[in-house]
């Protein structure tokens, strides 16, 4: 008697047109999933839910990182997940993975006293506030297993954020928005999908919400020198523009926001991000539950993020 064939876990991941999207799609793929790309116009479409329809999981990366007004956050990353999560709940989907943010739960209050899960949330600014009014719509979620994971600060092939920091940096030069000495935890974005992967399938993590990061934060003055390495060699000018100088330019850049109707790097709620020291958290709960374990050194991975805009023409 033959024995019957198993069907494969069905991945529905939305955003997958995105930076971590694609990273995400590419990392279910290679597990052997059926993945489900689920793009913008899908998630405006009247048919998700048909779209979600027996999926195993649904991996919710979509949103905004920002916008020119706090109301598009909320629109982007709060709204939007409620109308996911409920299209799921009818699709009947056995699992939610909602893709939060270290900035959901806010800066540490020391280098050596990292954020942890159990620690109360204290986010700063409008994306935290809106990613941790978020994780509230996926709690209050009962008929349907959850897990919610808040990465580090992401880079990697396809990122835009840190491109800015390399072309820079391949001219020699470090330009810190008041930020020179401030830590930040740090994962690829590689390293990020095998986690979420490992939170999709492992049964102790539904209910539970996890910080993924490397072991080892970063300071953006290693950070910028590590990068001028791998592209010129060294840095000849590095300096740190003054925080009322960087404060007075993103008034600015609020401007320019809501006159261009799209948000820049430069911008209050941004620059909010530069205050704190200790932008670190802790993936000891990953470890232990999910068996996450970090593979790529961040001189590995900024050789290779640094070559990949190279090969596609974004340096």
């Amino acid at each position: 008697m033959r024995a019957a064939k198993l069907r494969r876990m069905i991945a529905a991941i939305t955003g997958a047109n995105g930076f971590i999207g694609q990273h995400l799609c590419e990392r279910f793929a290679e597990s052997g999933a059926d993945v489900r790309p689920i793009v913008r116009r899908d998630l405006e479409s009247r048919s998700l839910e048909e779209l979600l329809d027996r999926a195993d999981v649904v991996v919710h990366a979509a949103g905004a990182t920002r916008a020119p007004t706090r109301a598009l956050l909320r629109a982007s990353n709060v709204e939007l997940t409620r109308r996911v999560i409920d299209a799921a709940r009818r699709a009947k989907v056995a699992r939610f993975v909602f893709i939060s943010s270290q900035a959901a739960a806010g800066p540490a209050s020391f280098l050596d006293a990292p954020v942890t899960e159990d620690m109360s949330p204290a986010p700063i600014e409008g994306y935290g506030r809106s990613k941790l009014d978020a994780e509230e719509v996926v709690r209050a979620s009962d008929e349907m297993p959850w897990v919610i994971v808040r990465p580090a600060a992401v880079y990697g092939p396809r990122d835009r954020d840190f491109l800015a920091m390399f072309r820079l940096a391949r001219r020699g030069l470090a330009i810190h928005p008041a930020n020179r000495r401030q830590w930040i935890s740090i994962i690829h974005a590689r390293d990020l999908a095998d986690g979420i992967v490992l939170a999709a399938g492992a049964p102790r993590a539904a209910g539970g919400t996890f910080f993924l990061a490397n072991d080892a934060p970063v300071q953006w003055a290693d950070a910028f020198r590590l990068a001028a390495s791998i592209a010129k060699g060294s840095l000849f000018l590095d300096v740190e523009v003054p925080g009322w100088l960087v404060a007075a330019g993103a008034v600015g850049g609020d401007v320019l926001a809501k006159v261009a109707g799209t948000a820049g790097l430069l911008t209050s709620e941004k620059v909010a991000l530069t205050k704190p020291r200790s932008w670190v958290c802790s993936s000891a709960r990953a470890r232990r539950e999910l068996g996450f374990a970090p593979q790529i050194e961040l001189r590995e991975g900024f050789l290779e993020t640094y070559d990949w805009y190279r090969t596609h023409g974004w340096l």
